[in-house]
């Protein structure tokens, strides 16, 4: 059968076959073009994400990250148990978002000294992030707010070829119409399938 007649009696085929593929094609060029947004960011957004570092015998403190005139303290409190078992798993990962570079790089933040000596609580200023003026208003001094955005990532035998299906969620700095994708340095979303822990926009130096 000619090329020209085997295409005008499959077309509808065809296009069913090509159509998804050409579509992930242009949603990967998409994503790796470069973001212009007519007002971007002029500050650094400091975020944390929660962890699951694992190990067996668990965590014997919680955290939580407070703001105290300006500066990032982490509090850390003793988990009560009756065996050396701890319930706790979960820990902080803390990020900056550079609004030169508008890209996301992980700040140190590991297990604090001592903290199976703690009781029952402590309060650590933060090293990382020991020059930074904070401020905690969710939305920066120039309009931007930390959002996350939901979308569906295709449906059917394609979305599920490519995708894995169902929907995923991103994180991004908007602003009306002006929207940032918070990206690490190779292009790649930070994080997804968790929603980011706001701690504060970065205005100053202490």
């Amino acid at each position: 059968m000619p090329p020209k007649n085997f295409i005008k009696e499959n077309f509808v085929l065809i296009v069913g076959l090509t159509l998804p593929v050409l579509l992930m094609v242009a949603f990967m060029l998409a994503s790796a073009l470069p973001q212009t947004v007519a007002n971007p960011p002029k500050y650094d957004l400091v975020f944390a994400l929660t962890d699951y570092p694992g190990g067996s015998g668990g965590i014997p403190v919680t955290v939580n990250l407070v703001v105290k005139d300006g500066v990032l303290k982490a509090q850390y409190e003793k988990v009560e148990t009756a065996t050396h078992t701890y319930p706790n798993t979960s820990w902080k990962k803390l990020y900056l978002y550079d609004h030169n570079t508008r890209k996301v790089k992980e700040l140190a933040f590991g297990f604090p000294a001592d903290m199976d000596k703690i009781d029952p609580s402590r309060e650590d200023t933060v090293d990382a992030t020991k020059g930074m003026k904070l401020d905690t208003t969710l939305q920066s001094p120039d309009g931007y707010e930390l959002t996350t955005e939901s979308y569906s990532r295709g449906a059917g035998l394609f979305g599920d070829l490519f995708w894995g299906g169902g929907g995923t969620s991103e994180p991004v700095l908007q602003n009306g119409g002006s929207r940032i994708k918070l990206t690490s340095g190779d292009g790649r979303t930070v994080f997804n399938y968790t929603s980011p822990e706001f701690i504060g926009w970065v205005t100053g130096t202490n």
